[in-house]
C-alpha cells in the first residue's frame, strides 16, 4: 500500500513589511546556524519570517486593497 504525502505549500513573508519578497541572504547556514533572509522591499535582514498559506496571502492582500480604497 502506497501513501501519498500531501506537500503543503507555504509562503514566507517579511515580518516588517508583510510582503512575500524574502530571499536567502547568506548561504553558509548549516546545521549550526539558522538561515538568514533578506527582504527586497524593505531591506529587512534576519532569521525570522512569517509562513502562511497562499490562500491566506490573497485574503490579506484583498483586505488591504479594500482598506486603501476607503
Amino acid at each position: 500500500m502506497k501513501f501519498i504525502k500531501s506537500k503543503k505549500v507555504r509562503i514566507r513573508i517579511c515580518p516588517k513589511c508583510k510582503k512575500a519578497t524574502l530571499k536567502t541572504a547568506v548561504n553558509v547556514a548549516g546545521w549550526l546556524t539558522p538561515n538568514i533572509f533578506e527582504c527586497t522591499s524593505c531591506d529587512y535582514i534576519g532569521a525570522l519570517y512569517i509562513e502562511i498559506n497562499p490562500k491566506d496571502l490573497e485574503l490579506t492582500q484583498n483586505s488591504d486593497n479594500e482598506d486603501q480604497l476607503k
